[in-house]
């Protein structure tokens, strides 16, 4: 009843690598099997694969091999996260030659304020995924969530402070990770052990951890502290998603399948009492509240005279103070919409056109076309009448090079 378990999954050259962790109270237990050359075999073949050792329990997180994956770095111009997945649905092309339909992606916020966010886009081809996925299928195990080898290592980071590096070695390439107090900062892939010795001497980290790997290449004039990282610490770290919240929603699939275990439950029924008490308790109060005012008219009817004419005058009293209230609340919340044109007109730079504009309650929506429409954002955003001010649909090209635009935000009082 009060154990917890969750199982990672990580792909290690050709062979798959199966951590199963299991939480109780305060103490963690894990249990690890590698299937020999997964990737390789035939699927007919993996159907047959006796797995006496497997107890994936839980919730099941694959990490992927950052090899096989596209991970680019933008700088969106607005804060809204929900917006840019959106419109990269239609936009994908211009940041991977790969179009939406052929690829799985998501995005991980670096850095983000109100007029700016640094976003990573991390995608991999279906193909590829849908690949491993039938293999794992083939054994009966669905992934819950797939993230990549990065993020899966945050875990293992722990409360680390200051910089850190993650190194690991492919068939081909070195894995290059930078993480910032426990946040993935950067993520590339590096050919050459050269390349890889001048990366660290550009970014001195405070420690490394290296996979799969030794530690040869490392600078000798830097007394940098390392650290060896066995095979199966990527499917430890991803396991450790399933138990606690860290800091990572990325996935590039999520499957609606849960598992519940014996704490879930217990949780839900506990939840299920505190909710019921919620509820009883204001009940009682109520029913005590209903005697005590049933008392109160008793004693009322005695002086029903002199109450009545109480209460007519404090109906006109309350019919007054709403009727004020209302008036109040139409002058406080009213803007004159010729103070909203007269901003535009202001704040628009010359070589901008606005060819029609909403306005609807507390809310504008802008069209028109422009040299660049993504630096109207920030001057609209500047004026103390706007907030909010985001764009309504992707931005799209005139036949002579300029960019229409709807730009929506909200009217400031």
């Amino acid at each position: 009843m009060f154990s917890q378990s969750a199982t990672g999954i990580s792909i290690c050259g050709n062979d798959l690598i199966v951590t199963t962790i299991c939480k109780k109270l305060v103490k963690y237990s894990h249990e690890t099997f590698k299937i020999k050359d997964f990737m390789i075999r035939d699927i007919p073949q993996l159907k047959h694969a006796v797995l006496q050792k497997r107890n994936d329990a839980g919730e099941i997180i694959l990490s992927l091999p950052r090899e096989i994956t596209i991970i680019r770095e933008i700088d969106y111009p607005h804060a809204n996260l929900r917006e840019l997945k959106e419109a990269l649905v239609y936009q994908m092309d211009s940041f991977i030659p790969f179009n939406n339909e052929d690829v799985y992606f998501d995005i991980h916020s670096l850095s983000q304020n109100r007029h700016d966010t640094k976003v990573l886009i991390v995608a991999v081809k279906k193909r590829e995924l849908d690949d491993i996925l039938s293999r794992l299928q083939a054994i009966e195990i669905t992934p819950s969530r797939v993230i990549i080898s990065s993020f899966a290592f945050l875990p293992i980071l722990g409360e680390r402070k200051g910089s850190v590096v993650l190194i690991s070695k492919n068939a081909k390439n070195y894995n290059y990770n930078l993480f910032e107090n426990n946040h993935l900062v950067l993520s590339s892939l590096v050919k050459t052990e050269s390349e890889l010795t001048n990366q660290i001497r550009t970014n001195l980290p405070d420690e490394i951890l290296l996979t799969n790997v030794g530690g040869g290449f490392l600078p000798n004039e830097c007394k940098i502290p390392f650290q060896f990282l066995d095979e199966c610490t990527e499917s430890y770290g991803a396991a450790l998603y399933g138990l606690s919240d860290y800091p990572c929603n990325l996935s590039l699939i999520r499957s609606a399948r849960k598992r519940l275990n014996s704490q879930t439950v217990f949780m839900c029924f506990l939840a299920g009492l505190l909710i019921c008490f919620a509820f009883l308790i204001p009940y009682i109060q109520k029913i005590n509240n209903l005697a005590v005012l049933k008392t109160v008219n008793m004693q009322m009817k005695s002086i029903k005279k002199d109450v009545s004419a109480v209460e007519k005058l404090q109906e006109r009293i309350a019919i007054l103070d709403k009727a004020v209230s209302t008036v109040n609340e139409i002058k406080g919340n009213y803007i004159p919409r010729i103070d909203v044109i007269l901003e535009l007109a202001k704040i628009l730079p010359t070589d901008a056109w606005a060819k029609a504009v909403t306005i609807v309650d507390n809310s504008f929506e802008l069209e028109g076309d422009a040299v660049s429409s993504t630096n109207l954002i920030p001057i609209l955003e500047n004026s103390p009448l706007f907030s909010g001010v985001g764009l309504a649909s992707p931005v799209t090209k005139t036949q002579s090079g300029r960019e229409k635009f709807r730009i929506k935000g909200n009217i400031e009082k």
